[in-house]
């Protein structure tokens, strides 16, 4: 899908014998000079915002989550380890001393260990850093874009078009190119997959955060390699394009001829978060990308609020009971057995809120016939909102409606009594 899908939250009428107030009218979504953009929820992928999410476009250095997010799968397995060391190959080592390109000074016959190659990566992007990590875990440049592909194909991203692990052009890469790639290839994903990349990251390794929080770290300390490095990322606080009224804490910056000014932000607000991509800022300002991210991210914590819809073993008012055919009571109680919450406009109560109901048994009008058992799932149900887009990054989620209690089968004098009358009521 292209075009501009403004996700905007509107009023919604409510009669005054409803409990609450009704929806406030939202201020119009922001126009976002920028190719593409979305934000969203990372925990239920939910989309806030979008612009041309899926249109694929080069992504330059946002790549890099891809390659964080391999690095720290194998350090969870065990096959990497922080402390672990390793040295530049020649080609590394001849990209490490084009001056032009963001890198790490690296010696051609000293080793560097995972973790400081790793913050090197996240926090200053350097490109020679994270190819070293690449022949490390994989033993070639194409074995770990290899991993790239088959990680974000488990994540159901379909149009990526991966050729090094770092982001840049094939042009620059002094020969380590993908087999068969053309002379000029470059990373492309859509901001939609973007962001799932970047979901995924921050929900499987939330602790990515403690180093894309940093704004500068010291390459190589007390050596001849000592070199202090600053972040990209100039919407942290102290930055020049720090927000004044919430807190931006990641995640990764792109920059390339092809790609243009590109960010992967994350930020917070009273506890709750959101994540954020915008692709090829328009804009004469140095930090264009960081603006147009600023007006995303200000309007969604404007606008919207994650909001608890239905307490864990609470009742869904749409799906209170189910009936029970010759059970020892006419009906028995349903429940959710996990807390529902979404993003919601500000000021939209829970009386607004429609479901979607899928049946599991008993039907749309949950009619079940007895012995019942607790706990027994009657439907999956997904909370929607009139008036906005209810579309979520990769499964849309479901949340259960079970039986609260049991009812088993009446005694066999009820039982007779149910089937005579029924026999009678057939009958006439």
């Amino acid at each position: 899908m292209t075009g501009l899908l403004l996700v905007t939250p509107v009023a919604v009428a409510t009669s005054a014998t409803q409990q609450g107030v009704q929806a406030a009218t939202a201020t119009s979504a922001p126009q976002v000079d920028a190719s593409a953009a979305i934000a969203i929820d990372p925990q239920s992928g939910q989309v806030l915002y979008e612009k041309n999410a899926d249109q694929v476009l080069p992504i330059a250095s946002m790549t890099k989550m891809i390659t964080a997010y391999v690095v720290l799968d194998q350090i969870k397995q065990g096959k990497l380890k922080w402390n672990q060391t390793t040295k530049p190959d020649a080609a590394i080592y001849k990209l490490s001393q084009d001056k032009e390109l963001t890198n790490v000074p690296l010696q051609a016959d000293k080793a560097y260990s995972v973790r400081e190659l790793y913050q090197a990566m996240l926090i200053a992007s350097a490109n020679d850093a994270a190819m070293m990590l690449a022949n490390l875990v994989a033993g070639s440049q194409k074995n770990f874009v290899d991993l790239m592909r088959q990680q974000v194909s488990q994540w159901g991203i379909k149009d990526a078009k991966l050729y090094s692990v770092s982001g840049l052009n094939n042009q620059y890469l002094t020969g380590e190119t993908y087999p068969g790639s053309a002379a000029d290839a470059e990373n492309e994903m859509s901001a939609s997959e973007v962001a799932i990349v970047a979901q995924h990251l921050l929900k499987t390794f939330p602790e990515v955060l403690e180093t894309t929080k940093q704004t500068a770290f010291t390459f190589g300390p007390k050596t001849i390699d000592e070199t202090k490095m600053a972040t990209w990322n100039l919407m942290l606080p102290g930055q020049n394009n720090a927000p004044k009224d919430y807190v931006v804490d990641g995640l990764k910056t792109g920059t390339t001829d092809k790609a243009g000014d590109c960010f992967t932000g994350t930020a917070t607000k009273d506890g709750q978060r959101i994540l954020t991509v915008v692709m090829h800022a328009n804009g004469s300002d140095k930090g264009r990308r960081f603006i147009e991210t600023n007006k995303v991210m200000q309007y969604v914590f404007d606008n919207w609020q994650q909001t608890q819809l239905v307490k864990k073993g609470a009742t869904i008012k749409p799906f209170a009971t189910a009936d029970v055919k010759y059970g020892r009571t006419k009906t028995v109680a349903l429940e959710t057995p996990q807390a529902i919450a979404m993003w919601v406009p500000k000021g939209t109560q829970v009386a607004n809120v429609d479901w979607d109901y899928q049946v599991v048994q008993g039907g749309q009008k949950r009619q079940l016939t007895a012995p019942v058992k607790k706990a027994a799932v009657i439907g999956k149900v997904t909370p929607k909102i009139a008036g906005v887009t209810n579309r979520y990054l990769g499964t849309t989620p479901q949340y259960t409606v079970q039986t609260k209690t049991a009812d088993p089968k009446a005694n066999v004098f009820v039982l007779i009594g149910t089937g005579v009358r029924e026999f009678f009521t057939n009958l006439f």
